[in-house]
This record gives structure tokens, C-alpha cells and sequence, in this order.
């Protein structure tokens, strides 16, 4: 997110509400984002890590693999 954005997903003034926007995946994705980085970003922030890519299903989303000859 901090590399395609410049800003971290979660901010807040105080601890409590950090945390609520975290539990909560309350974060922003900017519009200028691609349809397939929107789409990671949404996997790797969900508030469940159950539910969390594993670092072999990030490498082989698309948004790594449209680029030619990625091999993750």
C-alpha cells in the first residue's frame, strides 16, 4: 500500500481509533490505483489473517504477473 500510495492504509490520531480502523479495514483506495492493485490490496489488508494471501498467492496474483516475465 505505503509503496504505491505514499501513505500507510491505517491512520489516526489516537491508539483506539487505529485499531478500530484496522479491525474494520476502514482505508481508502485511490482511484488512480489499477483494478489489480486495488484487488491485493483489498486481499492482503482483510482484518482476518485466515482469509490472507500467503506470500505464493501474492507473487502469483495478476497484479505481479502482468508484468512480462515475472516469475515470482
Amino acid at each position: 500500500y505505503m509503496a504505491l500510495t505514499g501513505h500507510p492504509p491505517f491512520e489516526a490520531s489516537h491508539r483506539l481509533e487505529l485499531y478500530r480502523r484496522i479491525r474494520g479495514a476502514l482505508y481508502l483506495l485511490p482511484p488512480q490505483l489499477s483494478p489489480r492493485a486495488r484487488a491485493l490490496i483489498t486481499l492482503m489488508l482483510d482484518p482476518n489473517p485466515v482469509a490472507r494471501p500467503s506470500l505464493r498467492d501474492v507473487l502469483d496474483h495478476q497484479f505481479f504477473t502482468q508484468v512480462w516475465g515475472w516469475r515470482g
